[in-house]
């Protein structure tokens, strides 16, 4: 029988990489600095990219639990039985002050005129119309969307903004838009408080800040 030979040197950091590479999980994301800088709440501290179509969306601030099991980031967790699709949903705030925060606050102060991205995301469009596309008195349209809104999307409807704070002390501009396989729901929130009157130039900036955020979260068509 020959004797074991032990492996060169230069093999041994071979396999060491190989097996390190198979322990990494498919859904491990590289975050920009800015992503990286998002503050999460206790227990909800990791990232991970779904695969929804034929896209690839980045969820930032996630139990860790989910972030090993990224299938389950395309399923509602609470149905019975559970109702896995392409579809989903993600909060972020930016407080006056300039923090990034996953979700909605729950300290008053970083509420206080703070700037919010909701947004809703599906493989087809919705089969009721979300926001009607008309200017009014309380509402007015803007080219900001379409100027702001990442490389892989097309406008479809909107920019609506309300000129006015509404009851629920924010006012808002929704937009809908297209990547490669997927249909957007965007709604940018400035907080106010009702009644006050909210500028073109201050959704500007929300939107300037929010669309290219988004545009990092999401890859569509993602590479095969």
């Amino acid at each position: 029988m020959s004797p074991i030979r032990p492996l060169p040197l230069a093999a041994l950091i071979l396999l060491a990489i190989f097996v390190a590479g198979c322990g990494k999980s498919k859904s491990a994301v590289q975050l920009p600095a800015d992503l990286k800088a998002v503050q999460c709440p206790p227990g909800r501290a990791e990232s991970a990219a779904g695969a929804f179509a034929d896209a690839r969306v980045t969820f930032l601030c996630i139990p860790k639990e989910l972030a090993d099991k990224p299938h389950l980031l395309r399923c509602d967790l609470e149905s019975r039985p559970m109702i896995c699709e392409d579809a989903g949903s993600f909060v972020y705030t930016r407080t006056e002050a300039g923090k990034v925060l996953s979700g909605i606050p729950r300290d008053g102060a970083d509420l206080l005129r703070s700037t919010r991205l909701s947004v809703n995301f599906r493989k087809d469009p919705p089969r009721q119309a979300t926001f009607e596309e008309v200017e009014t008195d309380w509402k007015f349209l803007s080219d900001e969307g379409k100027r702001l809104l990442p490389a892989g999307f097309t406008l479809v409807k909107g920019t609506l903004c309300d000129r006015n704070a509404s009851v629920l002390d924010s006012g808002i501009c929704n937009l809908e838009a297209q990547s490669a396989s997927l249909y957007w729901h965007v709604a940018i929130e400035i907080r106010r408080p009702r009644g006050e009157r909210i500028e073109e130039s201050e959704y500007r900036e929300a939107l300037a800040f929010w669309l290219p955020f988004l545009g990092k979260l999401v890859v569509d068509p993602a590479p095969k």
